[in-house]
């Protein structure tokens, strides 16, 4: 398949179809990835339901992947997910919405402001490859418009 990018805002965000992430990407795939990386800072990837090995074997393609000693405020014992993924989501170890008060929960929802901490760290973050997952597809599309709004 040939890696396809459709433009969907006229400054940044492109959707990606002809490739699927649950597979080895071909050194084309890769480059042209990047290459929209560069061009759209911002890919969408629909419909790919990739596993925590799948995200990091996609995520590596692009570099080595930083070392997030220090930034979190989960036990490694208590995390969620493999060891290399962080989480910055709102459920716990058990796959349920942390309580509104957790500390876990007030600290992920910093990571939902700008922030460049990774780019101060031995290894810099190139690119984040976040998967999301669960909740109604109108709500999420709203959300996405309400923060392209602020941009």
């Amino acid at each position: 398949m040939t890696v396809t990018i459709r433009q969907l805002h006229p400054h940044f965000v492109g959707e990606v179809s002809g490739v699927d992430l649950r597979k080895a990407l071909t050194p084309q795939e890769a480059t042209d990835i990047e290459a929209g990386m560069d061009k759209y800072a911002v890919l969408l990837f629909p419909n790919q339901d990739v596993t925590d090995d799948q995200q990091m074997a996609f995520a590596l393609n692009f570099g080595e992947r930083e070392n997030p000693r220090g930034g979190n405020v989960v036990k490694p014992g208590d995390s969620r997910l493999q060891t290399g993924l962080n989480d910055v989501s709102n459920l716990g170890k058990d796959g349920k919405p942390l309580p509104r008060d957790s500390r876990v929960h007030l600290f992920n929802l910093g990571n939902c402001l700008w922030h460049s901490d990774s780019s101060f760290r031995p290894i810099p973050a190139k690119f984040l490859a976040a998967v999301g997952a669960g909740g109604e597809p109108e709500g999420r599309q709203h959300r996405i418009r309400r923060h392209a709004r602020r941009l």
